[in-house]
Formats: C-alpha cells, sequence, structure tokens
C-alpha cells in the first residue's frame, strides 16, 4: 500500500537526496519535509476539486449557538477540510440539487434547515491519488527537496516549472496540467439544482 513515504522517498531520489526511514521521525530533517509535504499538498489539492479529495459530511449543529444573521441554526465544518466546502446540501441521497440558503462564517455555516452535508476537500491519501497527480505531487515535492536539502535552487526551479509549468499558468500547467485533465476527463461535475428536475426531459421519459 502506498504511503506518505513512499513518497518522500521518490522525491527524495529525483534530487540525490538520502532516503527517510519516517517522516515521523523526531529529527529536523524529518520535521521539514513533512512541513514541505503538508504544504505541497494543500496548495495542490487548492488548485483543483479532484475526485478523489472529495469527502461528503454530516455538519455538526452547534446547539448553544445562537445566530445572529437571521438564519436558525449554526453549523462547524469539518476542521480537516481544505478551504471553504464545494457544496452544501440537504438531501444527501441527491447531491447534485445543491441547497442554496445558507451563509458562510469564517468555519461556520448558518442556515434554517437540519441536518446538512457538506462536499469538502480533504488530504486524501497517496493510495487514492490518481497517476498523473502522484507524478506532479512527486516532482513538485522533489522542487521543495531540491532547495531545502539540497540547497540547490536552480534544481528547486527546473522541478517546479515541470511541475506547474511557467508563471503565467499560475501553477496549472506542466504536469499539474496532466492532473488537472486526466479528472475532469473522468469526473461529472454537480449539477445546477434547477436542472436536477428538467420537466420536458421527464415527460418524453415518462
Amino acid at each position: 500500500m502506498l504511503e506518505p513515504i513512499d513518497i518522500v522517498n521518490e522525491a527524495a531520489r529525483l534530487v540525490g537526496a538520502t532516503p527517510l526511514q519516517s517522516v515521523d521521525a523526531q529529527t529536523s530533517t524529518a520535521a521539514g519535509v513533512k512541513l514541505s509535504y503538508d504544504r505541497v499538498l494543500t496548495f495542490m489539492l487548492g488548485l483543483h476539486w479532484f475526485s478523489w479529495s472529495l469527502s461528503t459530511r454530516q455538519l455538526s449543529r452547534l446547539a448553544n449557538a445562537v445566530p445572529l444573521t437571521g438564519y436558525r441554526y449554526v453549523f462547524a465544518l469539518p476542521g480537516d477540510r481544505i478551504g471553504n466546502p464545494r457544496a452544501i446540501i440537504a438531501d444527501v441521497k441527491n447531491p447534485d440539487a445543491l441547497y442554496h440558503s445558507w451563509l458562510l462564517e469564517g468555519d461556520q455555516v448558518h442556515a434554517d434547515d437540519d441536518p446538512l452535508f457538506a462536499r469538502i476537500r480533504v488530504k486524501a491519501p497517496p493510495r487514492l491519488w490518481s497517476g498523473p497527480f502522484r507524478e506532479a505531487f512527486t516532482v513538485a515535492l522533489a522542487s521543495n527537496l531540491a532547495a531545502s536539502l539540497k540547497r540547490n535552487r536552480q534544481l528547486a526551479a527546473e522541478f517546479r516549472v515541470d511541475a506547474f509549468g511557467p508563471p503565467s499558468m499560475n501553477g496549472r500547467g506542466g504536469k499539474m496540467l496532466a492532473a488537472i485533465l486526466d479528472d475532469a476527463q473522468s469526473t461529472p461535475s454537480i449539477e445546477h439544482p434547477v436542472r436536477a428536475f428538467d420537466p420536458l426531459t421527464s415527460a418524453w421519459m415518462s
């Protein structure tokens, strides 16, 4: 089973660094590598809604919270999410029919209905990543390791362009673009709630 240490050592090999035994080892090198791993992964997942990073969670209602926004309830967003939720859903069996009557307030969602669910991004383990994303991430991590472990800025810059393309691509070029296109081709987009029920199509099929 693919683990973070496997990805780390693959990136280390690319830059000619010594492999690590564990990213949780009590050493400054391991701590720095783990920080780089988390930072790069958070950045890359923020560029695209990769299907394998999505998770549907029921929101926890804060019973004692008093909303000042006019809504009835206050819900806490999951602490392990990356960024804001992609969607809030009232009917988890019909996730394409999005719920719109809600307000985002920091780490909370204010709404009038209970229960509610959220589609969020999480740091999925490497075993769930697509092949193109794994390749892009490994090269991006190698860029960080080239700078932090080998002090080679030129190599770091080369790996970064390979992973993300030129600066004009805003992180969505290079191998990252291949990962985004691969995921987009295999994942249906969330349908707009108005199109969740098409009376003409339904009538034709009935």
